[in-house]
């Protein structure tokens, strides 16, 4: 018997590879996602560290709170634009998430009918040589019964 070959092996394998295409864009928004977060957080905590470093001086001039309130403005400022990267990376990261599902189950499919062809094949062959085995046992049966 012929050995096995899957006629759409060629599309399966691509398929394969554009989910896990799929999957590693979804791991490069979740990185960027991540990265977006830990900006915000620096933002926050430098914020935080200077408004303590003017509030705990002994003594403080009228500019310096003035500069205080135009820094937390501008630094307030920059979050809300990182919020707002960060709320349009979770929605790119929603619609990959399912670029990710679908590919995954067009490669599922594609896996599943390989399986499907390979039983059938295994079963012919099964048959073929169970066909076989009975032939060589009838010839020899015959051959000693002379």
């Amino acid at each position: 018997m012929k050995r096995f070959t899957f006629p759409l092996e060629r599309v399966r394998r691509w398929r394969s590879e554009q989910a896990d295409l799929e999957e590693l864009k979804l791991q490069q928004l979740r990185a960027e996602m991540g990265r977006l977060e830990s900006a915000r957080l620096s933002l926050t905590a430098e914020i935080t560290g200077a408004e303590r470093r003017v509030l705990d001086q002994f003594s403080m001039d009228a500019i310096e709170l003035t500069s205080l309130g135009s820094y937390r403005l501008h630094m307030q400022h920059r979050i809300r634009e990182l919020d707002t990267r960060k709320d349009q990376c979770a929605a790119k990261i929603v619609e990959q998430r399912q670029r990710v599902m679908e590919a995954r189950r067009q490669a599922e499919l594609l896996d599943r009918l390989r399986g499907k062809a390979l039983d059938e094949w295994e079963s012919a062959l099964n048959k073929e040589q169970e066909a076989l085995a009975s032939e060589l046992f009838l010839a020899k049966s015959t051959r000693n019964a002379r």
